[in-house]
C-alpha cells in the first residue's frame, strides 16, 4: 500500500483507527512520512463481519453448494446469511478471490480439493496441492505437474534432514526489484482476517492463497539444488527448501515467499535465487519463465538477476 498524498510505501504507514460511512466501516491510516490520513475504500465492511463473509466464500470454494454454504456457515457462527446475499458475496469478491470465477464452471468434491503430505524435514512442511488448478493450469506448463507428482511419489528426504538451506543464502549479484500492484496482498490481508489462534500466519496465508486464487497450484513446494547445478552459490552438498507459494499465470511460473517483516526485499534475492535455479533444474522449465517474487499484507516486490 502507498500514501496517496506522497505515494511512500508501507514502512510509513499505519493504521489508525476506522471510519463510518454510507458505504459501511472502511479502515482508516496515517502516513508518518507527510503526516496526513487516508482510507482504503477498496474493503467496506457490510453488517456481516469480514471473517463471515470470507469463511462462507471458502465452503463454496471448497465445492460446496450455496445452500450447504449457508448451512455451514449458520452451524459455525450465529450468521445464516440467505442465499442471494451469498450470491452478491460472489460477485462482490469474484475480483479479488479469483477462484469464484473458475468454481462456477465445476462440480467440486470438497472432500478431494486438495492432496496433503507432510515432510519432516528438520520441521513439519504440508506440501499441498490443488487437484483442479494443477490439472488446468498444467495445461501452460506440464513439466511443473510432472515434478509434483514425482515429489508425492519418490522425493528422497534423507538429503533435507540436514546440509545446507537456501533461505541462510545471500547473494551479492545485482538484483533488480520491482514493487508492483497485484491482488496478493489483498489477497494476505484476507488470509490473516482468517488466521484460527492455534495457527501460524504462513499457513493461514498459503491455505487461503489455495483455496480461493485461481493462479496458485500448490504450496510448501520442496525443491533441491546440486552442487554441480550451480555457479552462484559454494555448496558441496545439495541445498535444499521448500517455496511457500507456487502460482501459473500468463504461460509462467511464479516463486512467492511470504514475508511478515518485508521492509528490504533484496535480503531474499539469494534465496529466491536458489529456488528460481532449484526448480528450473528439477522441472527443465526455463529460468527465464520463472518469476521470483516476496510479498505480504502491504506490498509485493518481483526480483529478477
Amino acid at each position: 500500500m502507498n500514501c496517496p498524498h506522497c505515494s511512500n510505501s508501507n514502512k510509513y504507514i499505519i493504521k489508525s483507527g476506522i471510519r463510518q460511512t454510507q458505504e459501511g466501516i472502511i479502515q482508516k491510516y496515517y502516513c508518518k512520512h507527510c503526516k496526513k490520513y487516508f482510507t482504503d475504500k477498496t474493503q467496506p465492511y457490510t453488517h456481516y463481519p469480514l471473517h463471515i463473509i470470507l469463511y462462507t466464500l471458502q465452503q463454496y470454494n471448497k465445492g460446496y453448494p450455496v445452500k450447504k454454504t449457508k448451512t455451514l456457515t449458520g452451524k459455525k457462527y450465529r450468521y445464516s446469511p440467505p442465499e442471494r446475499t451469498i450470491y452478491s458475496w460472489i460477485k462482490r469478491y469474484q475480483n479479488t478471490l479469483t477462484f469464484l470465477k473458475i468454481r462456477k464452471q465445476y462440480t467440486i468434491d470438497p472432500e478431494n480439493v486438495t492432496t496433503t503430505q507432510r515432510f519432516h524435514h528438520q520441521q513439519i512442511y504440508p506440501f499441498t496441492y490443488h487437484h483442479l488448478k494443477l490439472n488446468l493450469r498444467s495445461k501452460q506448463l506440464p513439466q511443473l505437474k510432472r515434478y509434483i507428482n514425482w515429489v508425492e511419489r519418490k522425493l528422497p528426504t534423507t538429503m533435507f534432514l540436514s546440509g545446507p538451506r537456501a533461505s541462510q543464502y545471500h547473494t551479492k549479484q545485482d538484483v533488480n526489484i520491482k514493487q508492483k500492484e497485484t491482488i496478493a496482498s489483498d489477497l494476505t490481508r484476507f488470509a490473516l482476517a482468517m488466521q484460527k489462534k492455534n495457527q501460524s500466519a504462513h499457513e493461514a496465508v498459503e491455505q487461503f492463497f489455495l483455496l480461493n486464487d485461481s493462479s496458485t497450484v500448490c504450496v510448501e513446494l520442496p525443491v533441491f539444488l546440486k552442487p554441480d547445478e550451480t555457479k552462484l552459490f559454494d555448496i558441496d552438498t545439495p541445498l535444499t527448501g521448500h517455496i511457500d507459494i507456487i502460482q501459473i499465470r500468463n504461460n509462467k511460473l511464479f516463486i512467492m515467499d511470504y514475508k511478515p517483516n518485508l521492509r528490504h526485499p533484496e535480503r531474499y534475492a539469494g534465496q529466491l535465487m536458489a529456488y528460481k535455479q532449484a526448480l528450473h533444474h528439477r522441472t527443465q522449465i526455463s529460468e527465464d519463465n520463472i518469476i521470483t517474487a516476496v510479498f505480504n499484507e502491504h506490498a509485493y516486490y518481483e526480483l529478477n538477476s
